[in-house]
């Protein structure tokens, strides 16, 4: 058959599991927690339908890689792998 587009929409919904496998941990208040903040900049077309978007993600916190505290988990990634 043909191929199908995936909509801006769906690729934006569809990157926010990939985002939280590799940017939330457990902590001992909540069992995944985002421990980086992450900013999307949507473009819309002249009738509204979304057209762009554009993902930056900073304050990832690098030291939850080698060391967490008792209780804690590192990213959800390593133990998907």
């Amino acid at each position: 058959g043909a191929a199908q587009k995936t909509s801006v929409e769906e690729r934006v919904l569809a990157s926010n599991p990939i985002m939280e496998s590799i940017g939330n941990a457990k902590t001992i208040r909540n069992d995944n927690s985002s421990r980086f903040g992450k900013y999307i900049e949507i473009g819309f077309g002249k009738k509204g339908d979304i057209i762009s978007a554009n993902m930056r993600t900073y304050l990832l916190e690098k030291s939850r890689v080698v060391f967490q505290a008792s209780s804690e988990r590192n990213y959800h990634i390593f133990y998907q792998l």
